[in-house]
């Protein structure tokens, strides 16, 4: 396993670190973890040295935090590093504040402090309800008694407010959302080298983008297939494991194969090379070409969702179909999404777009998703 080593954090870092967002399940439509199997994954990551483990308030239903605990607590306090969010979009939708989820939360992983700890999901409207609970201040405080050994937040929002919020308080990290298809997509470089500028360390999530830069389509497979065996991920996580100024690449892992091929990718770690370099820039302008709806399954909108409509699999099956231009293979796959979850149900309340990291539009990509229906 390859290390960071900043100095600022006073401990080696593993650069591939374990997203706890998308570990196996025991049913398909329910998020209830299959603890056994996760078990399996967890055990096999920290016996090859990944230290670095992170969850949320919302993972998993609010069930991850708890298996932190379950499976966590069998291993030594000092050989992991936990990270877990602070929610503000739950904090303000239940008039609850920083104090009762920062302690219900040490107490649900069954830790004394947390190493790493985030404002999570931060915009313009989500910082308005941290600002009025002074949650950095009470998080800072927290900082001093040793509950919390790095501050930082997680961020899905616009540029010009990023700039704002990294100069007005002191982090000790930031997380962002990295691959090569969001890095000039998504502007993600403007945003990694304002850090960089700095001297803010940049923790990854998304370098597969929920699993899409993995799948990709026939087109842009074939490009990694001529390079040789590795896989498409492979490829994805170490275009940002690269960037000098990325402390850990986070991979939500769900089964043990992905497990195995990310510690083998991590295991000797090499930049990119020249051919490799171009062979990215190749299939991301192939998989961009097909790319629809750049959905990538982090459920956010399915929380807040009215209906109930289960928008991320509308959004898988379409992507599918986009692909493939195949309409009996989309109906196949469409028909298999419960009834009371189908994008038909759609009410265009619009309250998923605001919890939406990727800013989809997404009372009108269900619609395309119905008329293909239709």
């Amino acid at each position: 396993m390859k290390y960071s080593n900043f100095s600022q954090f006073g401990r080696e870092v593993s650069k591939l670190g374990f997203g706890l967002m998308r570990l196996p399940k025991k049913y398909e439509d329910k998020e209830e973890i299959d603890r056994d199997e996760a078990f399996r994954l967890v055990d096999l990551a920290m016996k090859s040295g990944v230290n670095y483990y992170d969850t949320a308030y919302f993972y998993h239903g609010g069930d991850s935090e708890q298996f932190v605990k379950e499976a966590l607590s069998r291993y030594p306090r000092e050989s992991f590093m936990l990270a877990t969010k602070l929610p503000g979009t739950y904090m303000r939708d239940n008039n609850l504040h920083t104090d009762e989820l920062f302690n219900g939360q040490l107490e649900k992983c069954g830790v004394d402090y947390f190493d790493f700890y985030l404002l999570h999901a931060v915009n313009r409207d989500i910082m308005k309800t941290f600002e009025a609970d002074k949650s950095y201040e009470y998080l800072s405080d927290q900082k001093k008694a040793g509950k919390i050994r790095h501050l930082g937040f997680s961020y899905h929002g616009d540029y010009e407010f990023f700039v704002e919020l990294i100069d007005k308080y002191k982090w000790d990290f930031v997380q962002l959302q990295i691959n090569y298809y969001d890095w000039d997509a998504q502007n993600a470089k403007a945003y990694y080298k304002a850090l960089e500028e700095r001297g803010i360390p940049c923790i990854v999530m998304e370098p597969v983008r929920g699993g899409a830069l993995h799948s990709l389509n026939d087109e842009a497979r074939k490009v990694f297939e001529e390079l040789g065996d590795n896989s498409p991920a492979s490829y994805a996580l170490r275009y940002v494991a690269q960037l000098p100024n990325v402390l850990t690449v986070l991979s939500g892992m769900s089964t043990y194969e992905q497990v195995e091929d990310n510690l083998k990718t991590f295991d000797d770690l090499q930049p990119l090379n020249e051919d490799e370099a171009k062979a990215v820039e190749k299939a991301n302008i192939l998989f961009r070409s097909n790319f629809a709806i750049p959905c990538t399954d982090c459920k956010y909108c399915v929380e807040a969702c009215p209906a109930g409509v289960d928008i991320p699999a509308c959004f898988k099956a379409y992507n599918e179909y986009n692909k493939t231009r195949d309409t009996a293979d989309f109906t196949k796959a469409y028909s298999i999404i419960p009834e009371e979850k189908r994008a038909d149900l759609c009410i265009n309340c619009k309250a998923c777009e605001s919890r939406c990291p990727q800013q989809i539009k997404i009372p009108d990509k269900l619609r395309r998703v119905k008329e293909l229906l239709e």
